[in-house]
């Protein structure tokens, strides 16, 4: 197939990013020829497909917004404009050279990585493989809102308020109705676009991100159980990920008896204030946090700990989970954790958001003496082996192709996604 892509890309960045690497080099290693279409100080994926035959950049820069929002975006409300007007020139702009190189190449289809296609391009099929549905950290805000007034104070708070309702409103959702296939991460998610937002059941799969399972494995020599419980949290300190909830309810098991040592391992997100939980919590000797942690270092981590904690809510796909998985962890997901779904026997699916409940997860994870990982590297690798999901997406790729004729496909419209960020 000859396909036009965009969106998110890095080896070295988070879960997204880093799982998009993953799949392009593997299009093209397939045979696949990828052009794809960014501006280089957004995303550049030639450092890592760059000497691939079928690969080809199409530079896309909108400069004059791009550099003015650049020199202005810490400057309040004038900064949030300048973000706004850079993300929506970018974005037709992107769809005008797709569509100027289309008419020369003759593509299958136009791929969004990590987004959702902000318009159309003539004869030519839309796939959005989507970090999720949309709004889930605005619903967040909503909901945990009186936490974050408490946290970050009414001058901080009330913004992200204002901007979360936005965000739901018909004017800051993304036009799904762009996309000819949305891919997400989990049955969750897909559910969630059924039910919540009317996307038919046809035009959506489910598809868990890849892991680099060289990467992440077992560690080379069984480590030896010790006497405290080893948790760790890993990923964006930020409402939806209800860094609340694990530390109510690694306090609820601490004053229960429970002989544990947790790891909170990434920053403060777009809410400041958060670290006052950390900093509050009465068990300090119990706890520590490491701000920033290089993705490399990341599987050594994970060998010095026994379970992975991701309470999250609305979690789409938890890459830490899969990543523990493939290391040997025991997990913990959230009650709306897409990570669910990809579970074995030696995991917890929460069943409720209580502190509680969490906190009982963590009592019976110390009870458990069984030290053989294999179950939950087996898990590892039947989900999230990249050639596996390279060749689950190829054959998503090809059926949208072969379903989708031109006058299926909406030619008008390039509306974009105003709060793409929140």
């Amino acid at each position: 197939m000859k396909i036009a892509a965009t969106g998110y890309v890095s080896e070295q960045a988070g879960s997204v990013a880093s799982a998009n690497a993953l799949l392009l080099r593997a299009l093209l290693d397939a045979g696949h020829e990828v052009d794809f279409f960014s501006k280089p100080s957004f995303v550049d994926p030639r450092p890592c497909v760059g000497e691939h035959e079928g690969f080809r950049f199409v530079s896309t820069d909108n400069v004059g917004p791009d550099r003015f929002r650049a020199r202005v975006q810490h400057l309040p409300i004038i900064g949030f404009l300048a973000c706004r007007v850079d993300s929506g020139t970018y974005s037709r702009l992107l769809l005008q050279n797709i569509s100027r190189e289309h008419k020369q190449r003759r593509y299958d289809l136009c791929l969004w990585l990590g987004d959702y296609a902000p318009g159309r391009v003539k004869n030519l099929p839309m796939i959005s493989f989507a970090q999720g549905p949309p709004g889930t950290d605005a619903r967040s805000i909503i909901s945990r809102f009186s936490e974050i007034l408490r946290l970050a104070g009414l001058k901080r708070a009330l913004p992200w308020y204002v901007l979360a309702l936005v965000r739901l409103s018909p004017a800051g959702l993304p036009p799904l109705r762009h996309s000819d296939h949305i891919i997400v991460g989990s049955r969750q998610s897909q559910k969630m676009l059924h039910e919540h937002y009317g996307v038919s059941p046809e035009r959506t799969s489910a598809l868990p991100y890849p892991i680099d399972l060289n990467m992440f494995r077992q560690p080379a020599e069984a480590t030896q159980p010790g006497t405290d419980l080893r948790v760790v949290w890993l990923g964006r300190i930020i409402p939806r990920k209800r860094l609340d909830l694990f530390l109510q309810g690694l306090e609820l098991a601490i004053r229960q008896g429970l002989r544990v040592k947790a790891t909170i391992v990434g920053g403060i997100g777009f809410v400041p204030g958060y670290e006052k939980m950390i900093e509050s919590f009465p068990f300090p000797d119990r706890l520590r946090w490491i701000k920033s942690l290089p993705r490399t270092e990341v599987p050594a981590l994970l060998h010095q700990h026994d379970v992975l904690a991701q309470p999250s809510d609305e979690e789409n796909f938890g890459s830490s989970v899969a990543e523990a998985q493939a290391c040997g962890l025991r997990s913990i997901v959230g009650h709306t954790n897409g990570n669910s779904a990809y579970l074995c026997e030696r995991d917890i699916h929460l069943e409720d958001d209580r502190p509680e409940s969490f906190s009982k997860a963590l009592i019976q994870m110390a009870a458990k003496t069984d030290q053989d990982t294999s179950a939950s590297r087996a898990v590892a690798e039947l989900h999230f082996d990249i050639s596996r999901v390279a060749a689950s997406l190829t054959q998503i790729l090809r059926h949208v192709v072969d379903q989708t004729s031109p006058r299926d496909m909406v030619t008008a419209g390039t509306g974009t996604n105003q709060l793409a960020h929140l």
